[in-house]
């Protein structure tokens, strides 16, 4: 009884729960060294052997603050009394003892985590002290107790902030361990030690409620928990700072364990120095960042700060003005496991300063917060669309992927998006007008765990965007003809746009502005434009709806008359066929320098080609792909920038179809009857025409036409095995029907066919068979391999010799009746005759057993091949299936054959009547005989059935590979074909392989050795791709085939420069340039064709190319480079086997041309000659010659009196009679000329002539 006593009072000891408060409620408490609570306990066990009840007065004093196991902690001493109490309790072998008079002492310590009240640790030793009665007997009892509880983790009671309709739920097992001894006198004495584990795994909730305690009334929160019979329930009192009062039930072994201690003082002092500490904000979701905020009482500035979450972490500080202090945390993401009401997480924050303490709590709620960050358009044309993007991020890093973000236009549309694995949101918005200064909105609704978010931007809704070109046409324009301007504009989307369009012309207005119309705009004509390059701009000037826009400059030029040209032309030969190279020449005459651009030649209103002026003035064109017919070939010089336009009179041509050679061959010009044979037709052209023939072919066997035409490939047509021939010599023949281009043509061969040979077997069934019971003989007669067909005529029957009837072919099989063969033995056999096309072939005798009226069950036999017709070489098994007469299981077993060869040994008839083959690989292509005899066993007669197997070729794969599939031009290159069957075990195949190229044959075909075949070399293939073809003739065993490939042939590259004579000339100074093609190689000789000479984009000469060694040289002298810096490159143009290349810029500078005015004198008397008073005239040279069209301004003194422009003479004239005056008091006039893009300035002083 003592000993359950002491375990008792030990437990009493652990019943000091852990308080909490809640930012919401009623948050964590700080507790100050020195404070005090003193509790009057009731404590009552009560079991089958005892009911005892103690009194206590306890006190729980802090004694300051540590860390215990790394965490900071409230040390507590506790101190106290045992003040009474009674009870009985069974003693074994003495009886009912009372027990009365209890005193005593309470001693130990307690650890409180600070950041929540959880109870991490509490000691306590009791001594007690007590009497004993049994009957008249009565002793003094002694008790001492030790006992320590430590909570794995920390027990808190108290999840706070408490506030009522909370629950969470509780799971703590709390290790105990501890002794006690104790001394009844003559009664009982005894010590033991005791250690375990108790927990409580239940919810808590929390209401509110009022207890009488400290000598009052007290509000209190009351928080219950309940785990079966074990009960924990707390009233919390935040006025008190603890527990007003607790009631701790425990179950033990059959008896309870009853602790109630309500509070009956407290001394809970304000400190000296007090810190505040506020969450902002205290309830949030996780991944936050909250800000711990508050107060240092002393005021104190740079006093350190230290913040200690629980969850979290630490985080310093330091005090600012006044004392005020800041920290942030981030909301953790783990769960504290109490699945509390709203909350993820309840977090206790420490905060200490200056020797001060705050604490308060962090809730976090279940859902995790987040961010959405816009970060796509911001701006967009209206009546378009706008790229709308977000990015929405999980502040724990969780995934974001799969939701929906809805994006706002103010004024406008809405769309949404769903986020991909990064957390991006990206879509397209329309942007509806008008222009204007609008919020782009993009938000996240709350989902799942997530909680909403949005972000917003400005968003410039504008005008639509517009581009505007220009261009002056013509852009080379002849001195005073006309040269007008176009605009276009165009807007980025929607309707074209309307407003005007300013056209400048360097960089001065041109008119007024010009309204568009359908989106374009010309302005009026301008013909007063000196020489040289001229800049045209077009401004559009917007609308309401269209941004303005301006164009690029486009440069123009006015250039001087062309001079007159006169073109000849040949063409050679004039008349020609189709593929044949034809020559278009060209010579362009002038009276003067060297015409350079290019020749078009046509044929009505189709172009045939063009070639370059080469520096002779000729230009030649090689056509070898001219349609057929009558042509008349005009040859039209284009002009260039000296040089004007002419054409040739036409030059006729014709082209007529050119001939073809048509060549057959056969696979095999000797079969058999029902051999397959194919034939392949190749149609190439005669010389001198070329190109590859296109159109069909027809085959045709003794003049008639056998299956449709076949199209050509390549110039082949490959016909497909034909085993309809029978014996005797057959006329085969390809008639090539010709096209467009090409005439028709034909070949033939002669195909001999002999007969083929046969083989003949015979089966009799059934067999053996009763005396007069009806007999059938079967003979199968098929073509031996490689012939093929059904052999007719008649086959005789013999048995032991003796023809006993005959029956005629059907199909393949003769069959004869019997039934008056006597009883014995006989060797029954089948001879075939032999008709047109087959020889004749004689079984080998089978046995049949006629018995003499024996009675037995007659059979007949089934027999079927699994794939019948089967590909050479692949697995076949045949089934027979034999029935009874009587449907009894017939006994006995099957022997199969083929073309009267045994496959094994004969194979038992299983249940149902079924026997089957082995597997056998399938002959050689072409019809065999397949027997299955059924061999009774006694009881049963004999029966048989055969079938025909036919047994098609093996197909095959060709590999077509060429030696260099990248070839340059000239190289070697030759082709190897390999071929393989593609059924595993039927050897390799071998026969013929034809090659060629672009349907040409290259050489005969080429025998196969160990399946692979090699083409002749061939070294002259053109730049290009080439079509490679390889046709296999098939064998025996094997089908034909056909392959292709692409041969690539390669021009050999080429490197060109340029050099320039001198880079440094004045304008009107001709410019020698040398461009020069250097091949890789000089294996071919050297390049030919073309360069053309190159300022900027503009093509300025082109020039035949010379052969100099291996190298190209192209020499062109330059006229009429406007004044400024060019960047000249020349370009070649390649050739048949040279690849073109390109120099690098090389920069010429063209200084202007000085000029010289000249004037005469002005008269400004009366003269006898009767000449014009006040003229005045100047004559303007450039280099010596009359400089025309150029702009003259004549001043007398400062006054400008007039203006003219140079005649084709370089004269200016003014008439100034009016400034005569003027002019003698100046004593004459001055004659400006401003210059021009080539031209330099120039002024002279002019005299009078009194």
């Amino acid at each position: 009884m003592l000993t359950l006593l002491a375990a008792a009072l030990a437990l009493v000891a652990t019943a000091s729960p852990a308080r909490a408060v809640q930012a919401s409620g009623d948050d964590v408490p700080v507790w100050s060294t020195g404070w005090s609570w003193t509790y009057q306990t009731t404590f009552r066990y009560v079991g089958a052997d005892a009911d005892v009840t103690l009194n206590e007065t306890v006190t729980y004093t802090v004694a300051g603050a540590q860390s215990f196991n790394g965490q900071d902690a409230y040390r507590l001493n506790i101190s106290g009394t045992i003040t009474g109490g009674s009870g009985s309790a069974q003693v074994d072998g003495v009886g009912n003892v009372s027990l009365s008079n209890f005193s005593g002492t309470v001693s130990g310590t307690k650890y409180v985590r600070r950041s929540d009240l959880a109870m991490l640790q509490e000691t306590q030793a009791q001594h007690l002290n007590g009497t004993a009665k049994l009957g008249f007997i009565s002793t003094g009892i002694t008790a001492d107790i030790d006992l320590q509880m430590t909570p794995q983790g920390g027990w808190r009671a108290l999840v706070f902030p408490l506030d009522a309709g909370q629950t969470w739920q509780n799971n703590v097992a709390v290790d105990y361990d501890g002794g006690f001894s104790y001394e009844a006198g003559s009664l009982a004495s005894g010590a033991d030690t005791f250690d375990g584990t108790f927990s409580m795994n239940a919810p808590s909730s929390v209401t509110n409620a009022t207890i009488s305690a400290a000598g009052g009334s007290v509000s209190t929160r009351r928080v219950h928990s309940q785990d079966g019979d074990t009960v924990n329930t707390h009233w919390y009192s935040p006025g008190h700072r603890n527990d007003a009062r607790e009631l701790l039930q425990l179950p033990l072994d059959g008896a309870t364990l009853t602790l109630d201690r309500t509070l009956s003082s407290a001394s809970t002092p304000a400190p000296a120095t007090t810190l505040t500490a506020t969450i902002t904000p205290s309830l949030t979701c996780a991944g936050d960042q909250v800000t711990i905020a508050g107060r240092l009482s002393t005021g104190q500035s740079g006093v350190p700060v230290t913040v200690r979450a629980d969850g979290i972490g630490t985080v310093n500080a330091a005090t600012t003005t006044g004392g005020n202090y800041t920290a942030n945390l981030t909301a953790p993401a783990a769960g504290d496991g109490k699945s509390k009401t709203g909350a993820r997480g309840s977090w206790g924050v420490l905060v200490s300063a200056g020797g001060a303490t705050a604490a308060t709590t962090l809730v976090v709620t279940p859902q995790n917060c987040t961010t959405l960050t816009y970060d796509g358009a911001t701006a967009a044309p209206q009546g378009g669309t706008a790229t709308v993007s977000a990015t929405l991020t999980d502040l724990t890093g969780g995934s974001t992927a799969g939701r929906t973000v809805t994006f706002t236009l103010s004024g406008g549309a809405t769309v949404s998006a769903s986020t991909n694995a990064a957390g991006v949101a990206q879509t397209q918005i329309p942007v509806a007008g008008p222009p204007r200064d609008a919020t782009i909105t993009a938000s996240f609704a709350a989902a799942g765990n997530l909680v909403a978010a949005s972000d917003s931007s400005p968003f410039a809704v504008g005008t639509i965007p517009t581009t505007t070109t220009v261009a002056a046409t013509p852009p080379v324009v002849t001195v005073g003809d006309p040269v007008r301007f176009t605009a276009e504009v165009a807007a980025v989307h929607g309707a074209k746009p309307g407003g005007t369009v300013q056209f400048q012309v360097d960089g001065a207005d041109f008119g007024s502005a010009v309204a568009l119309a359908d989106g374009s705009a010309t302005s009026p004509n301008l013909s007063t434009l000196g020489l040289g390059f001229h800049e045209v701009v077009a401004v559009y000037n917007g609308t309401a709806d269209h941004s303005p826009s301006t164009s690029a400059a486009f440069t123009f030029r006015v250039r001087p008359p062309l001079l007159a040209t006169t073109t000849s032309s040949t063409v050679e030969p004039s008349t020609a066929v189709a593929g044949q190279p034809v020559t278009l020449s060209a010579t362009v005459g002038t009276t003067s320098g060297t015409p350079t651009g290019e020749v078009v030649f046509t044929a009505g209103a189709t172009e045939l080609g063009r070639a370059a002026v080469g520096s002779d003035g000729k230009a030649a064109l090689t056509l070898e792909d001219v349609p057929v017919g009558s042509h008349q070939v005009v040859a039209t010089y284009s002009g260039d920038d000296v040089y004007g336009a002419s054409a040739a009179p036409p030059r006729g041509l014709t082209v007529e179809k050119a001939d073809v050679s048509v060549s057959l061959e056969s696979s095999d010009a000797t079969t058999v009857t029902g051999e397959a044979v194919s034939f392949t037709a190749s149609v190439a052209v005669q010389a001198p025409g070329g190109g590859t023939p296109g159109g069909s072919v027809q085959l045709e066997i003794d003049g008639a036409p056998v299956g449709a035409p076949v199209e050509l490939t390549d110039g082949s047509a490959v016909f497909g095995p034909i085993t309809s021939l029978g014996a005797g010599s057959h006329v085969v023949s390809a008639a090539y029907a010709g096209s467009a281009r090409y005439q028709g043509g034909s070949d033939q061969v002669d195909q001999t066919v002999e007969k083929a040979s046969t083989s003949t077997t015979v089966l009799a069934t059934p067999s053996p068979s009763l005396e007069e019971q009806p007999v059938e003989l079967i003979a199968s007669v098929v073509a031996d391999a490689p012939g093929s067909g059904a052999p007719t005529g008649t086959v005789t029957f013999l048995a032991d010799g003796d023809p006993i009837g005959s029956a005629p072919l059907a199909n393949g099989q003769a069959r004869l009746e019997v039934s008056d063969l006597a009883p014995g033995d006989y060797q029954v056999a089948a001879e075939f005759a032999g008709d047109a096309d087959y020889l004749a072939s004689e079984s080998e005798p089978v046995s049949h057993t006629v018995l003499a009226g024996t009675a037995v069950v007659a059979t007949t036999l089934a027999l079927s091949s699994s794939e019948n017709p089967s590909t050479y070489g692949g697995l076949i098994t045949f089934t027979a299936d034999v029935d009874a007469a009587d449907d009894s299981a017939p006994a006995g077993a099957v022997q199969f054959s083929v073309d009267g060869q045994d496959i094994g040994d004969p194979v038992p008839v299983g249940p149902g009547g079924i026997a089957e083959s082995p597997a056998l690989a399938s002959p050689d292509p072409g019809d065999h005989t397949v027997i299955a005899a059924f061999v009774p066993e006694v009881g049963f007669s004999g029966s048989g059935d055969l079938l025909t197997q036919t047994v098609e070729a093996a197909p095959v794969t060709v590999e077509l590979v060429p030696s260099d599939a990248d070839a340059q031009v000239g190289d070697e290159v030759s082709f190897s074909a390999t071929v393989e069957s593609t059924v595993t075990g039927t050897g390799t195949p071998t026969g013929w392989v034809q090659f060629s190229v672009d349907g040409v044959p290259l050489g005969r075909a080429v025998e196969l050795v160990d399946g692979t075949a090699g083409s002749e070399v061939v070294d002259d293939l053109t730049p290009g791709d080439h079509t490679v073809t390889a046709i296999y003739s098939g064998d025996l065993h094997f089908a034909p085939q056909v392959a292709t490939t692409t041969q690539s042939v390669h021009r050999v590259a080429t490197t060109t420069t340029l050099e320039v004579a001198d880079a440094s000339v004045t304008y009107g100074d001709a410019v020698e340039v040398t461009a020069t093609v250097t091949p890789e190689h000089g294996d071919l000789g050297a390049p030919g064709g073309t360069v053309d000479i190159v300022d900027g984009d503009d093509v300025i000469a082109t020039v035949p190319v010379a052969a100099d060694g291996t190298a190209g040289v192209a020499t062109a002298t330059l006229t009429g480079l406007g004044a400024g810096s060019h960047q000249l490159r020349a370009v070649y143009s390649g050739d048949d086997e040279f690849d073109p290349s390109s120099s690098d810029d090389t920069t010429v500078t063209v200084g202007k041309l000085a000029t010289t005015l000249t004037p005469q004198a002005a008269l400004v008397s009366v003269s006898p000659l009767g000449l014009p008073l006040g003229q005045l005239k100047v004559t303007l040279t450039a280099g010596g010659d009359p400089l025309a069209g150029a702009a003259i301004e004549f001043k007398v003194g400062t006054k400008v009196v007039c203006q003219a422009t140079t005649d084709a003479r370089g004269v200016a004239a003014c008439n100034a009679a009016s400034q005569i005056l003027g002019l003698v008091l100046n004593g004459g006039y001055t004659a400006s000329y401003a210059g021009d893009a080539d031209h330099l300035a120039t002024t002279v002083k002019g005299g009078i002539l009194k």
